[in-house]
């Protein structure tokens, strides 16, 4: 798969994934918070910032599936071959962070000024990354380590091949 169709591919999966995810987390979260027997979409100030519940929650819906596209589009910066692993990462982080605040604020889910819930936020964010990054790195790193195996036990076939000829 070249580059440009990873990123339609892994922006696409983004785009559902965050609408879906997105749906998820704000009903769940949404609905505890306010705990008055109503299942919502949205956050009360999003709703009455939009002026419409359904109009509020395709918009939610929309911002959530865009930041998706971008997390996990943006995963593409792993593939560029030219670039470290520390490179990608930093640029991801940085990317995806930043979207994840513009996210929250749009959304209501947070008030940029509230400085103790933006730095809770952040350890919302960084906890689960940096756990999906560490997955991910040791994956890799376990199938690096297969691939050298089966080098060295192709490259031994292929010495005692020519030591038989």
């Amino acid at each position: 798969m070249n580059f440009k169709s990873r990123v339609i591919f892994l922006s696409s999966m983004g785009f559902a994934l965050g609408m879906m995810i997105g749906t998820i987390i704000t009903a769940v979260t949404a609905t505890m918070e306010y705990a008055d027997g109503t299942v919502y979409l949205c956050s009360k100030e999003f709703n009455d910032f939009i002026g419409n519940p359904l109009l509020a929650f395709v918009i939610r819906a929309l911002v959530s599936g865009l930041y998706g596209m971008i997390g996990i589009g943006g995963s593409s910066v792993y593939y560029i071959e030219e670039w470290s692993i520390l490179r990608a990462t930093v640029s991801h982080f940085i990317v995806t962070v930043g979207c994840y605040y513009l996210t929250a604020f749009f959304l209501r889910w947070i008030s940029p000024s509230a400085v103790s819930d933006c730095l809770i936020m952040f350890m919302l964010f960084l906890i689960p990354y940096l756990m999906i990054w560490l997955s991910k790195y040791l994956s890799y790193r376990s199938q690096i380590n297969e691939i050298n195996k089966e080098l060295i036990v192709l490259k031994a076939s292929e010495y005692a091949d020519s030591d038989a000829a």
